[in-house]
């Protein structure tokens, strides 16, 4: 479960990425396992969600934890950060780091999962990312005239979210 605490953490950090200090992202994750580990509890032992790929527990929380933060971090701040624009290196860490997703999510996706179950989890999710990264390049081109890297990028993280919480259905 420590995998899933890790990953609503990183999705809150690329909410809140260049509003915050390194101090306070470490208060920040320490506050936020505490409330994910609660929000689990109840959310699969009172309401018993299902959640295979973890969509509901791990991506909905990691981001409106995210959204409070940055509410929490803003108050205050009239000025944008410098931190907040893009440049040519965190594009390519970016490339790089959807290339490990590529890899990652099916099995993150999996994870609780056994058997037959496990093959269709790790099948849907490739077709899910594939066919979300078709359609941003088919969109890219129509309303670009040329490919968009950022549009593809975000394109496969929404497709693996999108299947997240269906993974395990026939799809």
């Amino acid at each position: 479960m420590g995998d899933f605490g890790a990953g609503a953490a990183m999705i809150t950090f690329g909410v809140i990425l260049g509003k915050c200090s390194l101090q306070q992202l470490l208060c920040l994750v320490w506050l936020e396992m505490i409330f994910y580990a609660l929000n689990e509890a109840i959310c699969v032992n009172v309401f018993k969600v299902t959640d295979a790929g973890g969509s509901i527990l791990v991506h909905t929380f990691g981001a409106y934890f995210g959204i409070g933060a940055s509410y929490f971090f803003q108050s205050g701040r009239a000025a944008v950060s410098k931190n907040l624009v893009s440049s040519y290196q965190s594009e390519m860490i970016a490339v790089v780091g959807s290339i490990f997703l590529w890899m990652y999510w099916p099995s993150f996706n999996a994870a609780l999962a056994s058997g037959v179950q496990q093959q269709r989890i790790i099948v849907n999710t490739v077709l899910a990312i594939g066919s979300s990264c078709f359609g941003g390049a088919i969109t890219a081109r129509f309303l670009f005239g040329k490919l968009e890297m950022e549009i593809l990028l975000n394109a496969s993280l929404a497709g693996g979210v999108a299947i997240g919480s269906t993974c395990d259905l026939i799809t």
